[in-house]
């Protein structure tokens, strides 16, 4: 991506203005409570957070204020707006997932439709119950048992069954970095009169090099980045980009204000703006060395297991994005969840543990060297030839009853999943990682799903939603 104008990108605005207000030497008569670091907890942790200590403040008058910037923070969104070619830029503190909730909350009304692939992460359902927003779900192509992503045949028959949907949200790319047709996806919703919301939570990245896919997220009128994913800001930091004009300024922004702490991280906010600047000066480099650095672990891991390939995903439209690697465990008759715990013994911790593949992921702080140590732990793997994955059943249709704001508020219950058979849940469950609802508020429990979970269990997937006792929430009072 290259700048138009003439901002100078080399800046770091709230940094700029940190610095002139250290705490050194002043009255702390505020939050927070540590006082710049003074009143931390002896001990080691103590002087590990120090120095970050120095740099937590809050909004005093000369620090500007995240929600309702005129200042520093305002001139550092401005200058990310440039970067990613948005008409506004807002910084979440709370993660993609405060951006998640504001772009449906910004785009959808109660009772109003929204369309959506199921490959939707579990902010998206959260944002339904604050919103009062209907869903209305699209297929997602599948392929080896893994979750693909949608086509643009889908939106235009989802559009054409449901012309009055408000809007349609996508996620792109996915959690294995598989792309979705967004070019084309966004003519068919202009069409329609509807907002595109672009969960590009897993893409800041994209656009940079030459070598990765290209993103198409500027033709979304609200697409949210996760700079802490792909990028290097802090946990959870985040971006949220406006496109055009046709979302509400004022209610976005007032959107923001109900999902954001109103005591955000400034160390958070530091990072923002590095990330930007390094983005903005040297994007192109960064990127390329994340390709580079993910083109020699693929090699060198495809002469020992199976990986995902753009290849096999052309043919059904879609882009992969080289930097997450998914090693197909299945296809090699390797058990994904054994191999996992193997790599652990090496010190090799990786994103994600899917029934049949691993997925790592190569961000800008991954070390080239530790390519040869990767290749030493998935040697092993080869040579004991753990035991098989069982193959888990396709992925559940949703049978949706009531909205999902009406399962939240309804009165509920715990029952086993043999009782709840036929029930309406009443909460998400969901695997996580990535975080894919397998049912959500107001959906009925099937014999499939129920399925699902126990054989899903057994191979060792996790799920959150269910209790201590494997118990899962359904709506109706107790008995």
């Amino acid at each position: 991506m290259e700048n138009d104008n003439d901002m100078d990108q080399s800046r770091l605005p709230i940094w700029e203005q940190v610095k002139k207000y250290q705490p050194k030497g002043r009255v702390w008569l505020h939050f927070p409570g540590h006082g710049g670091g003074f009143g931390l907890p002896a001990g080691e942790a103590a002087a590990a957070f120090a120095q970050v200590a120095r740099l937590d403040l809050t909004e005093l008058p000369e620090l500007d204020d995240l929600h309702s910037p005129t200042g520093a923070i305002a001139e550092a969104e401005e200058l990310a707006a440039d970067v990613w070619h948005a008409d506004k830029t807002y910084f979440l503190v709370n993660g993609s997932s405060a951006g998640v909730l504001a772009m449906v909350l910004a785009a959808c009304g109660p009772g109003e439709l929204i369309l959506a692939p199921r490959n939707a992460h579990g902010s998206f359902y959260h944002a339904l119950i604050l919103s009062g927003a209907v869903p209305r779900y699209l297929p997602v192509a599948e392929q080896n048992g893994l979750t693909l992503n949608v086509t643009p045949k889908a939106v235009q028959e989802a559009f054409a069954r449901y012309p009055q949907a408000r809007a349609l949200f996508l996620t792109s790319p996915g959690y294995n970095g598989i792309c979705a047709q967004v070019a084309e996806i966004a003519d068919i919703v202009r069409s329609y009169g509807a907002l595109l919301l672009l969960d590009e939570a897993h893409g800041a990245h994209l656009g940079f090099s030459r070598s990765l896919p290209a993103s198409a997220g500027h033709l979304a009128d609200l697409r949210v980045q996760s700079w802490h994913k792909t990028l290097a800001a802090l946990t959870p930091g985040a971006v949220l980009h406006q496109h055009g004009a046709r979302i509400n300024q004022h209610r976005l922004r007032s959107a923001l204000q109900l999902v954001q702490t109103s005591s955000p991280s400034y160390p958070l906010l530091l990072s923002l703006d590095a990330v930007r600047r390094e983005m903005a000066l040297k994007g192109e480099a960064v990127a390329d060395e994340m390709a580079r650095k993910a083109a020699q672990l693929r090699f060198a891991i495809a002469k020992l297991l199976p990986l995902l390939t753009e290849t096999e995903l052309a043919p059904a439209g879609f882009r992969l994005d080289t930097t997450r690697v998914t090693v197909l465990t299945s296809e090699a008759g390797i058990c994904s969840f054994t191999a996992a715990r193997q790599l652990v013994k090496f010190g090799i911790d990786l994103e994600l543990v899917q029934a049949g593949a691993l997925l790592a992921v190569v961000g800008p702080g991954f070390q080239g060297k530790d390519v040869k140590r990767v290749v030493t732990a998935l040697s092993s793997l080869t040579q004991q030839k753990p035991e098989k994955n069982k193959a888990l059943p396709p992925l559940p249709q949703a049978d949706v009853v009531l909205s999902p704001r009406e399962a939240f508020y309804c009165l509920s219950r715990y029952v086993s999943l043999q009782d709840a058979r036929g029930q309406i849940a009443a909460a998400t469950v969901a695997s996580y990682p990535p975080g894919m609802p397998l049912v959500a508020p107001g959906e009925r429990i099937t014999n499939d799903v129920i399925t699902y979970i126990q054989e899903a269990s057994r191979a060792g997937v996790c799920f959150r939603g269910l209790d201590g006792e494997g118990r899962i929430k359904i709506c109706g009072a107790e008995k």
